[in-house]
Parts: structure tokens; C-alpha cells; sequence
């Protein structure tokens, strides 16, 4: 495999540097274009909020898994999706006011997720979603400059064997099947 690094793999390395500071937007900020460039991979002809979101829900099982250890798959709340949650209260807020909206906050507490007027979560989830982008197959290619270590439910993977490798990890994380 002959690996090369693009604005994805530029965009997710910064995406992690950010959530390890803590800096929860900084890494969305970074993480969304990434994002966008992988979903627009898979889905060419869509316009930037299908795709993004189309993208999120395809991994919405994977996702949550990661993030909470239990897989979730098509839930709404007060009528939103994850999906539509990350892309209007993320994505389209930080493009178009340069901040998260107030509806949606990462915060570390004991509870994974508490979802009514604010949406709250772990950043796990951050952390899921740029694990699910660098494990899409479109990114089979990419890879970190510098090295890192990503810590899965207790497993240690190095970042650059996970791209476009999510079978792999759903095998050796023992993510339930859905029928």
C-alpha cells in the first residue's frame, strides 16, 4: 500500500494534538473539514450537509460503541439525530459563528451523555468520530507524521495501523453485531 498523506490525515493529527490539550472546539475545528473531505469521498454527488451527515450516520453504531461502549443506531431527541446535532450545533456553528453552539458542550463528568436543551458529552466522542473518519476505507492511505497511540477499551493501537481498518477493530474490540 503506497500511503500519502492529505488534508485528512494533516487535519485529523491536529484534531488529536487538540483534544489531548483539552481543547475540545480547536479539534472540532480541525476535525471537520476532514470530516467533510472523507464523506465527500463516499459520497460525491451529495452537498456538504448530506454527506457530513450521511457519513455520521453510517458510522453511528462504530461511533457510539467507541464512545460509550454500547451501540446506538438511528435515535432522535426533541426531533435531532447525533447526526443532525454534531453537524448544526458543531459544524455549521463553528463555519458560520466561529464557536460551538451553546447547545452542544464536552465536558469530562461521570455521566457519558446527557442530551435535553444541551446536548453534553463525553470527549470520547471527539475521539470516536476521528477514530471512525481514519478507520473509513477511503482513508486507507493516510497515515500521522508523528507518532501516537490510541487507547481503545483498553487497547493500545498505534494511530497510523488504524486507517481504514474498522473491521480490524470492531473484531478485536468485540463491538456487538446488529441484525
Amino acid at each position: 500500500m503506497n500511503r500519502k498523506q492529505t488534508s485528512i490525515g494533516r487535519r485529523l493529527e491536529q484534531s488529536l494534538n487538540s483534544l489531548i490539550e483539552h481543547d475540545y472546539e480547536s479539534s472540532l475545528v480541525h476535525f471537520f473539514p476532514a470530516l467533510d473531505k472523507t464523506a465527500k469521498i463516499r459520497r460525491p454527488k451529495s452537498g456538504v450537509g448530506e454527506r457530513m451527515k450521511g457519513f455520521l450516520r453510517d458510522e453511528e453504531e462504530f461511533i457510539s460503541f467507541l464512545a460509550f461502549r454500547w451501540v446506538m443506531k438511528g435515535n432522535t431527541f426533541d426531533g435531532l439525530s447525533f447526526a443532525e446535532a454534531i453537524y448544526k450545533f458543531g459544524r455549521t456553528s463553528i463555519m458560520h459563528e466561529g464557536e460551538l453552539d451553546s447547545r452542544l458542550t464536552f465536558e469530562n463528568t461521570d455521566s457519558l451523555i446527557s442530551i435535553g436543551q444541551t446536548w453534553k458529552l463525553s470527549p470520547a466522542y471527539i475521539a470516536a468520530m476521528i477514530t471512525a473518519v481514519m478507520a473509513a476505507k477511503e482513508n486507507e492511505c493516510e497515515f500521522f507524521t508523528n507518532s501516537k497511540v490510541l487507547n481503545l477499551h483498553g487497547h493500545k493501537f498505534n494511530a497510523n495501523d488504524v486507517w481504514g481498518k474498522k473491521s480490524t477493530i470492531q473484531v478485536l474490540l468485540k463491538m456487538p453485531v446488529r441484525f
